[in-house]
Formats: C-alpha cells, sequence, structure tokens
C-alpha cells in the first residue's frame, strides 16, 4: 500500500424528505362568553347533542347570561365582566393583562387606553408609591387589585352587585384614587385573615396605610357637591368602608363598647354602617343614571319581606322580644325606637344564616335609626337585647369579615347583662349566650 494514493472518500448525505405538513386540529373558543370559561380556556372539539354540552368538561361557554349554563353546573360564580389573570404582577403579566381584558384598555374606556407597562404603573401612579411596590409575600399592587376581583368580591357584596364590582367598580378606581386606596385595603384585610400569623404584621402595616389614605380622601370627596359625575365612585368606596370598619383583630368581648366609659367610639364599627342611605339620599336626582342602580333595585326586591314593615302594633312580634321593648297593640315608630329594629329582626330569625343570604342579615345594621344608636350609647338592655340576637345570627354566617366581630361583641352583651335581676332579660340571652358559645350563671345554677 506504500507510495499508492488513497481514495479520499466523501460520504454524500443522503437527500432530505420533504417535510409533510398537517393542518392544526380545528378548534372553537367562546369569543363571548363569561370570563369564567374564558380563563378556564374551554372550548369546543367535536359537535355534542345537549346533554353532552351540559356535562363535558371541554365544551365552550353557551354565552347564557346572567349565568352560563357551564358555571352553573361547576357551583361558580359567573361573571361577563373581565377577570385579571394570575401572575400580573410583572412586565408578562401585565402584557397577558392587556391581551385578555380588553374592557379595561378598550378606547372608550376613559384611563385604560395604556402602553404596556401603564396598567401596572398606573395604579402605583395612582397610589403614589414607587412603581413596581411589593407586599407581603411577593404581592404588588397589580396581584392585590386580582385578587380583590377574583377572590373577595363575592364574600363582601351579595350575587346582585359582584359583576358590577368585579369590573365598573375597578375600571371606576383608576380615575378615583380613594376608591382603589379602598379596594387594595380590603383585599390586604382578606390577605391577612387568610395567610398564618406570621405574615400578619406586613398586611396590616399595608392594609392600614391604604385604608387612613382612603378614609381621608373620601371625606374629603364628601365635603364637595355630590353630582352624576363621582356618585359611584363615592357609593363603591362607602359599601366597601362598610366592610373594613366591620372586622375584630382578636376575639375579646371586654373591649365591647359595653365595658367602656365612652361607647361611642367603640360602635363605630355600627355607625358607619348607615352611610350609604345618607349618600342615597343626596344622589337621589342622579340615581336613574348610576351603574348602581340595578343592584339597589334587585337588592330590595330579594328584601321586601325584611325591610318593608311598617306596621304599627306588635302583631306577629316574637311576644317576648316586644315586651322586653315595651311594644303594644298601639305602638308606632314614632313612639318607640325599638319597634323597627324589631320588624327587621323577626323575619330574620326563619332564614338560614350562609354565605348565600348574608347580604340579608348585614342590611339589618345599615337600617337602623340613629334613636336606636342612642339607646345602644346608653347601654339600655332591650337595645343591647336586640343587637345581640342579630349579632348571634351574623356569626352563623362564615364570612371571614364577620365572625370575630359578631361573636366578641354579642359574648360583651351577654356577660355585661348576665347579673340582671329581671328574669325576661336572662331568658331572652339565652339564644346568643348558646350561639357564641357563653355560659351563663342562670344557666348553671339551674
Amino acid at each position: 500500500m506504500q507510495g499508492q494514493i488513497m481514495p479520499f472518500r466523501v460520504k454524500i448525505p443522503p437527500r432530505p424528505e420533504a417535510r409533510t405538513y398537517h393542518s392544526r386540529r380545528p378548534h372553537r373558543k367562546s369569543r363571548a362568553g363569561c370570563a369564567k370559561c374564558k380563563q378556564r380556556r374551554v372550548k369546543v372539539r367535536t359537535p355534542m347533542s345537549s346533554m353532552q354540552l351540559l356535562f363535558s368538561d371541554l365544551v365552550k361557554c353557551d354565552e347564557t347570561r346572567p349565568h352560563c349554563r357551564k358555571c352553573q353546573k361547576l357551583g361558580i360564580d359567573c361573571t361577563y365582566e373581565a377577570i385579571l389573570p394570575v401572575g400580573c404582577g410583572n412586565l408578562n403579566g401585565v402584557t397577558h393583562f392587556i391581551k385578555h381584558a380588553p374592557c379595561l384598555t378598550a378606547p372608550d374606556a376613559s384611563a385604560y387606553s395604556m402602553s404596556l407597562r401603564a396598567v401596572s404603573t398606573s395604579i402605583d401612579d395612582i397610589l403614589r408609591v414607587k412603581p413596581g411596590r411589593v407586599v407581603g409575600d411577593g404581592f404588588s399592587n397589580l396581584d392585590t387589585l386580582r385578587h380583590f376581583q377574583d377572590v373577595v368580591t363575592s364574600t363582601v357584596i351579595s350575587k346582585f352587585g359582584r359583576e358590577v364590582m368585579r369590573g365598573k367598580v375597578i375600571r371606576l378606581a383608576f380615575e378615583s384614587p380613594y376608591l382603589m386606596h379602598t379596594i387594595i385595603a380590603t383585599a390586604m384585610a382578606h390577605l391577612r385573615h387568610s395567610v398564618p400569623e406570621r405574615s400578619h404584621s406586613s398586611y396590616t402595616l399595608v392594609e392600614g396605610q391604604h385604608l387612613q389614605l382612603a378614609i381621608r380622601q373620601y371625606s374629603q370627596e364628601i365635603e364637595t357637591p355630590m353630582g352624576p359625575e363621582n356618585m359611584d365612585a363615592l357609593f363603591s368606596a362607602c359599601l366597601l368602608m362598610t366592610v373594613n370598619s366591620f372586622p375584630l383583630e382578636k376575639y375579646n368581648p371586654r373591649q365591647s363598647f359595653v365595658f367602656a366609659e365612652n361607647p361611642a367610639p367603640s360602635l363605630n364599627w355600627l355607625f358607619v354602617q348607615s352611610g350609604l342611605s345618607h349618600l342615597l339620599c343626596r344622589a337621589q336626582p342622579w340615581l336613574p343614571r348610576s351603574m348602581w342602580l340595578e343592584t339597589f333595585l334587585s337588592s330590595s326586591r330579594e328584601n321586601r319581606d325584611f325591610y318593608q314593615d311598617k306596621r304599627p302594633g306588635r302583631d306577629r312580634l316574637p311576644s317576648a322580644l316586644a315586651d322586653i321593648c315595651g311594644i303594644t297593640e298601639h305602638t308606632t315608630e314614632e313612639t318607640n325606637p325599638y319597634l323597627w329594629p324589631l320588624r327587621m329582626l323577626t323575619p330574620l330569625l326563619s332564614v338560614e344564616p350562609s354565605l348565600a343570604t348574608f347580604s340579608q342579615f348585614t342590611t339589618f345594621m345599615g337600617r337602623l335609626l340613629p334613636e336606636f344608636h342612642d339607646r345602644l350609647i346608653q347601654k339600655d338592655p332591650p337595645a343591647l337585647i336586640l343587637l345581640a340576637w342579630w349579632l348571634a345570627l351574623m356569626y352563623s354566617i362564615d364570612l371571614w369579615w364577620v365572625k370575630t366581630r359578631a361573636r366578641s361583641e354579642c359574648a360583651a352583651i351577654c356577660m355585661y347583662l348576665e347579673n340582671s335581676r329581671d328574669p325576661l332579660v336572662l331568658k331572652l340571652l339565652e339564644f346568643p349566650a348558646q350561639r357564641c358559645g357563653i355560659l351563663l350563671p342562670s344557666a348553671c345554677s339551674a
């Protein structure tokens, strides 16, 4: 082989085969479907019968309003308002937010035709905080806003107002700093009640800061003339502030107004609940133009059997409660401040307290009159007993902002009156005491 020239061999690669392209498997999404179905990316694969459509997990939204059949089947709240997407605390999340929440960035929305970063930075600008500020557990203000929209809303307002709260209220908050502060404070309060105690401090601090600013700016706005341009923002903030004022951090009956030398400041959680009624009176000429009108009307229709009974006398009132309140056959609201509260309380006694009925119970505190408030400040036993019975009902509702306050104040009233020499007072304490877990001395002796 020496001296011979070896051939240089090149391996020629085989000719590539022509690629075969397959068309994408067709699928359809519901473009006008509800926000929950869009969030789950519900779509359809093959034509289905009506029964298959109802029971399949891979079907598009049937676009039935106000609640689609898919959401009814799954037992979740159905809304056609935009839902903020998960992970909206960073730039990629903002891009996703703009893409999938067009109603918040549509040209006809006054503050939402924004660039890529403006959706997140606009919130920080409104709140006057550093851009991209992060609070407890890595939550940005935009994350907190989404938490309010997707989780908190269903716990603070009845079914009639949830779509308004999830969509229109949030859009309005971009124009009303005090409303944005109120929303963030409410979301932080919910997070504080939902996370382990070790994380409470950061949430409590942020909640307090936003709530303080919300109250200050809201109070300033209340002093200005009220009209169609600001009534909806005031209504929305007022509704949320009633929630913010009610929660109690820890169960402590001894901190109740009944044991305070000056009870009035300790009753602010109850007094502020009547704020919406005052706003409605001021805005009466423009109410037909309010975004809340249909919600208010629907709620009024549902509660007509509870809060429209203005009859005089004691007809169909619990006899023992009517006796302790001094109500006779000739009593009117003008002659006795307890007739109206007892008229409101009576039908509630036959309703099962639950998340589905909680608005019927919370309406009670917003319709109490100043005359009854005065009797509470005086610690008049009939006023305390009526309040204790309502608190006992409220405690049965599993709401994060209700339970601790309801149980603590109910227990306090039982403790304050437990040594009464009036046998009727002791008898009427049995119901609230049993509900809130208080053992009365009279029960021990029996």
